[in-house]
């Protein structure tokens, strides 16, 4: 939303109903048609995925600003992913007619939105690969970064405080790695500065640090 005009942003969000939900309420359901799409105005979401064994594996999280559901609004393919809310969320709901309509009124949003697909489809494919060829350390270090950039606030102190309540757990499944990895590694990063930890909460102190861990 950060990147549309001050008068398509309105029009967005004019297309469309404001909603709200509940902690852990079901915004899009993996495996349904892709009927709406959303835009988050507060809060935070949970996107996983479920195996067939039953196994949920979280893939990202997005926060206010992010269009949520838009894949099957635009490809007309089924929800590859459930979306959940974490504590309350604030979104505005668009059916997929409404947001037809909105990208033929408005054909200058169309880059912006594009290059959110886009930048959604990199960061999973840089995560595949960081899965792929590199150790825990950078494959941590890179969620945190990604985080940091996407949704960080700077402080009064110049840390970048991510302002998302994610367990250690839940940043370990980002990464692909164990909890009891997670814990030292973060463990390691205090210990060496580059970050600082609260309940819930984690300050990037070394963003440029941080930025060359990714890459161990």
């Amino acid at each position: 939303m950060g990147s549309l005009t001050p008068g398509d942003r309105a029009a967005l969000l004019a297309a469309g109903s404001r909603v709200q939900f509940n902690d852990d309420d079901i915004l899009v359901m993996q495996g349904d048609i892709g009927d709406v799409l959303y835009v988050l105005t507060g809060g935070m979401v949970k996107i996983s995925v479920s195996a067939e064994t039953g196994t949920d594996t979280m893939l990202a999280v997005r926060s206010r600003g992010d269009l949520i559901g838009e894949f099957a609004v635009l490809d007309g393919m089924p929800r590859s992913a459930t979306v959940r809310a974490v504590g309350m969320v604030g979104a505005v709901r668009i059916s997929a007619a409404r947001f037809a309509a909105f990208t033929e009124a408005h054909p200058a949003a169309l880059p912006a939105i594009a290059r959110s697909l886009v930048a959604k489809v990199r960061s999973e494919t840089e995560r595949h690969a960081a899965e792929r060829n590199w150790g825990a350390r950078g494959r941590l270090a890179q969620v945190l970064y990604e985080l940091a950039s996407g949704y960080g606030e700077k402080s009064d102190g110049g840390e970048v405080v991510i302002p998302l309540p994610l367990t250690q757990m839940e940043l370990g499944e980002l990464a692909g790695v164990a909890v009891s990895t997670t814990e030292r590694v973060l463990a390691d990063f205090r210990r060496e500065g580059i970050i600082a930890t609260g309940y819930r909460e984690v300050a990037i102190r070394d963003m440029a640090c941080l930025g060359d861990t990714r890459f161990t």
